[in-house]
């Protein structure tokens, strides 16, 4: 490999070494090949982080991670099977022609005569507990109560934390069409595959451009990375633990009592996806507000001005991130944006450099004197 070139200009003299850096000698078929050679490892990284989704979403060991499990999560943990609600169900049954809204201890046996039990048989106990189960779901679809687990239920509590079990072990989504789950499936993994992969993607990306950038360039560039990663990741971690629950109770809440609400698995997959991806790429506006700053482009004063602007924007990301239409679910979202946008005011202080003032426009290097 050459390690240096000479370089002459008109009218300098006698031409100088120029020491070139490690790579910058290579032609552009080498470069080319080696363009080829690192897409091909992140592909073939992709391929592989697809398969291991698919194989923690198809049908895992029983003592594996499922990844259907992780992202229904955030829908079981809506479904509120409380004592009230079922006190309410068997209180209707035992008062199906005037429903007085008695109170019903948790201690009260299922099939007792009355006053010291409810005097219910057991399609009437099980007709109870599964629309119990159908409200605290809010049209998310339910499993249906077996007889034999009826049979071994006595008192009210026994049966309310049956309902706890059942839905949260038993919950699941509905498919409308054969090619519903396997598409849903498939989807889950080109995502998950493409967020394992995503960190050898990066590197060979890196690989192939850092050689060519100064050593300011190689900082500036690998801290920008590492940062967009954190922010993406914090985004699609909140997005999970908190946007998705509050979102999922103002939908499914709607017209609950008057609307059947049956949900789809390709359509809960896409809803679900689409906000942890589209909320992780809404927390990277500290680094697109620092990046901006880095290169001159602007300063802390001038985005320290734009604030009520920056609020109005905020909101209308927010809005973009999460397909609700309610405000409370825009404001979860749009609060810590706000919050990050002030970050990369922060930011763009730390890191603002000036614009050299000599610096030709662009396009007008190759203007003549």
């Amino acid at each position: 490999m050459v390690s240096e070139s000479t370089v002459a200009s008109p009218g300098e003299g006698p031409q100088q070494p120029v020491e070139q850096e490690d790579g910058s000698d290579l032609t552009i078929m080498e470069h080319l090949l080696e363009l080829r050679n690192r897409f091909m490892v992140g592909a073939i990284a992709l391929v592989l982080g697809v398969i291991v989704v698919l194989y923690f979403t198809w049908e895992p060991h029983s003592s594996l991670p499922n990844t259907f499990d992780i992202l229904l999560d955030p829908a079981r943990d809506r479904i509120d099977v409380n004592l009230g609600l079922v006190q309410d169900e068997f209180a209707l049954r035992v008062h199906e022609q005037d429903p007085d809204g008695r109170y019903i201890p948790p201690e009260t046996e299922l099939r007792g005569t009355r006053p010291a039990g409810l005097a219910l048989n057991d399609l009437q106990i099980t007709d109870a507990l599964e629309t119990a189960l159908e409200k605290a779901a809010g049209g998310l679809s339910t499993p249906s109560v077996r007889a034999e687990d009826v049979r071994d239920l006595n008192t009210v509590q026994d049966a309310v934390d049956y309902l706890d079990g059942r839905s949260e072990e038993d919950f699941r989504l509905a498919s409308f069409s054969p090619t519903d789950r396997i598409s849903a499936i498939f989807k889950i993994s080109i995502y998950g595959g493409l967020l394992l992969a995503l960190p050898i993607i990066v590197y060979q990306a890196l690989a192939f451009i850092v050689p060519g950038l100064t050593a300011s360039e190689r900082r500036v560039l690998l801290v920008g990375v590492f940062g967009c990663a954190f922010f993406m990741l914090a985004g699609m971690a909140f997005a999970y633990f908190i946007v998705l629950p509050r979102a999922l109770n103002f939908l499914l809440d709607v017209a609950a009592d008057n609307v059947v609400t049956v949900t789809g698995i390709h359509e809960y997959i896409s809803f679900v996806t689409r906000i942890i991806l589209w909320v992780g790429i809404a927390y990277q506006l500290p680094m697109v507000l620092a990046i901006a700053a880095r290169v001159g482009l602007v300063t802390a004063g001038q985005l320290m001005r734009f604030w009520r602007y920056a609020i109005v924007l905020v909101f209308i990301l927010a809005a973009i991130a999460t397909p609700t239409p309610d405000p409370l679910t825009q404001s979860v979202v749009a609060i810590p944006l706000l919050g990050l946008y002030f970050l990369g005011v922060l930011f763009a202080k730390i890191l603002y450099t000036p614009r050299d003032p000599g610096e030709p426009p662009a396009g007008a290097e190759g203007t003549p004197a």
